[in-house]
């Protein structure tokens, strides 16, 4: 990896399965409800199609991005691809992984990679906070999917237990 790219991901096992993970990521209007940062989605839920998001940043500020959807597979995978302005600026591709892991257990992996000129400034503290928010939406995912398990199975769990990646890799 060179200075100019950056990788953040984390990931947490909790009860559920792979639907109501995707019912949950594809519900534009709970977003709000799970992830700390997301004020808002809308748009088609096919790959090729312009997505609107608002994200709310740590000093409270709404932006508003337009990325397509490059894989919409449903229990499996859910990917976005966007920029900043102009093409290699800030690039990015978003994604969410479900593993169904058996006995009512899902895994889910958020991740992101920056790459661009601007990437380099993604390393350090900038990476940790979009780990920690990561991490933070898929413990806040946690119990709302856990209410398409059965009582008992959810009981036996405690709250998921999220591992941050390694984060930025720099060359």
């Amino acid at each position: 990896m060179s200075l100019f790219t950056c990788e953040v991901s984390a990931e947490a096992e909790f009860p559920g399965t792979p639907e109501t993970i995707w019912q949950l990521l594809t519900d534009h209007d709970r977003y709000p409800q799970w992830h700390p940062v997301v004020v808002r989605v809308e748009g088609e839920l096919a790959a090729g199609a312009r997505q609107t998001e608002v994200v709310r940043t740590a000093s409270g500020r709404e932006l508003t991005f337009h990325p397509v959807l490059t894989v919409v597979d449903p229990g499996r995978e859910l990917s976005r691809a966007g920029r900043l302005l102009a093409p290699g600026l800030l690039d990015n591709k978003h994604s969410y992984l479900i593993t169904d892991l058996g006995d009512g257990r899902v895994r889910v992996v958020q991740s992101e990679r920056f790459t661009g000129l601007l990437a380099a400034f993604f390393h350090g503290r900038t990476a940790r906070d979009t780990r920690a928010r990561f991490a933070t939406a898929l413990a806040n995912l946690a119990p709302l999917a856990a209410v398409g398990v059965t009582v008992a199975a959810a009981s036996d769990q405690a709250a998921p237990v999220a591992q941050p990646a390694a984060g930025c890799v720099a060359g």
